[in-house]
């Protein structure tokens, strides 16, 4: 009989041991379950996520999808791959009406991308294509999405199968509800389109100097800003986005573009420095990389794909210490176009950097690396400009006026410190000036990310908009600074004025609150032309005032 319980109770340890495993087994190889209620965005781990299959020529249908699910592999990660991957996703809609929800992709060179909605009760339902080929899908820089309709309480599988020649970064899957989608895709997309413009109207710029002066440094400016900012632009998918193309994947065509843009850029710093009189020996290191870029970029279009990539990314590496290293010798040597040279450098440097490391290691950022790239390089591009119109000092009245497009904040579409100055210096008559800065940026900036700051930005400009109307200009002349600039038309009336400004501070503020920044505030001085002398008088008293206020307030 003991012998007998004993037997029991071993038999009975191994069935649990048994359950236990199979129930692991299966938490590690079942498919994903999300639920959708009220939250706005749900992000699903890329690892094991997708299972690796056979390329195909054409979207696949639902049939064949399911065909290839079954005879797939499982994956850790699409890092670093190419070829077919596939996924299915269980979804299920809390809520009691009618939702749509966006899935986003993070995959750059998508060749094709295509989504079946099967639900638990009815036929699949093929959802929009979303590769870069023939898409139809919701147009978002940088990534590809889609939209998923679903009913009351719906319950379903979501199929997801993409194909492209190479996934620079993991693949990973983001969800989205109707609002936070539209609004990621405003900034993405804004500032994308910002970035392009400003790229292509200061590559108007130095064309249309270059056609007053037949200056050569001016053409290979031409070439550097504008080529840079055509293939940040295709890269992005915007080319694709504007123009649906069936035959060939358009976003390939930035990493073949760059050899040419490398090679503006080497012709360029060398004439601007006048290397081939005063520096030789980096005459013929720009010269020889010039012919080595327009070589590789006359190539490129014939070779795989994945060679092209490593080309470009080992031209990238081999260019950004080599124009940091001229810029900072030029500084050294005391060369006046060093400056705005090197600032830009430096600044697109690191982001190219953080880019190309990214492709070798796992990064997260909320924001996708290729638009912070894009910005960094909008600023070089500016930087670029700058030493131009150092090096052109004759021409430039005539630089300023076509400048002028840059004066509008890409951020918060307001305007800019170039906006304020000139602003200050056509003032005629009576005016006020009142410095505003932002209270508690710094920390949600550390607590929440730059993406929440930046629309806390976005948001406090706003709302200055609507409440100042028409009373005066708005600038933004730093991180989180502010300047209003009134004109008074009415002297006798200043001191009403001065209360009325007071008030809709007072006001804003507590806007800026009620609007989702709580520790949010407005620290701000008010200064009048009857109080100084001259516009750089009341724009400094502005400010004294305010760090006197923001002083008493803490």
């Amino acid at each position: 009989m003991h012998h007998y319980e004993m037997g029991i109770r071993i038999k009975n340890a191994i069935c649990i041991t048994l359950l236990f495993f199979s129930m692991f087994t299966y938490s590690i190889g079942a498919q994903p379950y999300v639920k959708l209620d009220d939250h706005s965005r749900i992000e699903l781990n890329e690892q094991s996520l997708w299972h690796q299959t056979q390329s195909l020529e054409t979207n696949p249908t639902f049939s064949s999808l399911a065909q290839l699910y079954a005879d797939s592999n499982n994956v850790k990660s699409t890092f670093g791959g190419s070829g077919a991957y596939i996924t299915k996703i269980k979804l299920s809609n809390l809520k009691i009406k009618n939702d749509t929800w966006f899935i986003n992709i993070h995959a750059v060179y998508l060749d094709i991308g295509t989504a079946y909605w099967q639900p638990d009760s009815g036929k699949p339902i093929q959802l929009e294509n979303f590769g870069q080929m023939g898409s139809t899908n919701p147009r978002l820089a940088h990534s590809q999405a889609f939209s998923l309709p679903l009913k009351p309480k719906e319950n379903g599988t979501l199929w997801v199968f993409i194909q492209a020649k190479m996934f620079a970064t993991p693949v990973v899957v983001e969800l989205y509800s109707k609002t936070e989608f539209y609004q990621k895709q405003f900034l993405i997309n804004s500032v994308t389109s910002i970035s392009f413009t400003v790229m292509m109207t200061l590559a108007l710029i130095a064309f249309f100097i270059y056609l007053r002066t037949k200056y050569l440094v001016t053409l290979a400016c031409t070439g550097y800003i504008g080529i840079q900012g055509l293939g940040w632009f295709t890269a992005s998918g915007s080319f694709g986005h504007l123009f649906t193309v069936s035959t060939f994947n358009p976003v390939y065509s930035g990493i073949i573009i760059f050899p040419f843009a490398i090679a503006s850029a080497s012709q360029f710093t060398k004439l601007l420095f006048n290397c081939k009189k005063e520096h030789p020996t980096l005459t013929k290191v720009f010269n020889l990389l010039s012919i080595i870029c327009l070589t590789f970029g006359i190539i490129m279009p014939f070779i795989p794909f994945t060679q092209s990539f490593v080309i470009s990314h080992i031209i990238a590496m081999f260019w950004i210490p080599l124009c940091i290293g001229t810029g900072i010798l030029m500084l050294a040597k005391k060369d006046f176009r060093a400056k705005y040279y090197l600032i830009g450098n430096l600044i697109y440097s690191l982001t190219l950097t953080g880019y190309i490391l990214s492709h070798l290691y796992k990064v997260d950022w909320n924001l996708p690396l290729e638009v912070i790239v894009q910005v960094a390089l909008t600023i070089d591009c500016m930087c670029i400009l700058l030493s131009l119109a150092e090096w052109l000092q004759i021409q430039q009245k005539e630089f300023h006026r076509n400048y002028a497009i840059s004066r509008i904040d890409p951020l918060t579409q307001i305007g800019n410190r170039f906006a304020q100055n000139e602003k200050l210096a056509n003032l005629e008559g009576d005016y006020c000036i009142t410095f505003i800065d932002l209270d508690g940026f710094k920390k949600i900036n550390d607590e929440f990310g730059h993406d929440e700051g930046d629309k806390m930005l976005i948001a406090t400009a706003n709302i200055m908009q609507k409440n100042l109307q028409d009373l005066g200009s708005i600038f933004r002349c730093g991180g989180d600074e502010f300047i209003w600039v009134i004109d008074i038309n009415t002297p006798h009336h200043v001191e009403s004025l001065l209360v009325e400004l007071t008030k809709l501070l007072l006001k804003i503020e507590k806007e800026l609150q009620q609007s989702g920044w709580a520790s949010a505030g407005l620290s701000f001085g008010i200064a009048t032309s009857f109080e100084t002398q001259n516009q750089s008088e009341c724009l400094s008293l502005a400010d004294q005032r305010m760090y006197k206020y923001k002083q008493d307030k803490k």
